[in-house]
């Protein structure tokens, strides 16, 4: 199967990122985002390119939709988990990096 330019992109800066971390294809990296969509695709990408010990969070941070289109279904904030909106800055993803990169149109 032919990798997209996006893919590669994506596979060569977060195996850069994740190097910066003192981290290799062996440690235990856990991915999440929003659905759980992306991260599972980049799960799949990082696995294809050797890595490990990699974990997705199924149905993501905020979940699926429910019928008024809110994301009230699933996900780690609606099943209780601990979170907050205040981060300790060491644990944030730094844009800057580029690691993941949105590729859906508003």
């Amino acid at each position: 199967m032919k990798k997209e330019a996006g893919e590669l992109h994506f596979v060569k800066e977060a195996d850069k990122y994740i190097r910066s971390k003192n981290l290799d294809e062996f440690s235990t990296i856990i991915l999440m985002c929003r659905s759980g969509s992306r991260s599972s695709k980049a799960v799949n990408m990082l696995a294809e390119a050797g890595y490990d010990n990699l974990y997705t969070i199924v149905d993501g941070f905020e979940g699926d939709k429910d019928k008024h289109k809110q994301r009230t279904v699933n996900g780690w904030k609606n099943a209780g988990l601990p979170w907050s909106y205040k981060i300790a800055p060491e644990k944030r993803y730094n844009r800057s990096v580029k690691v993941a990169q949105n590729t859906t149109t508003k």
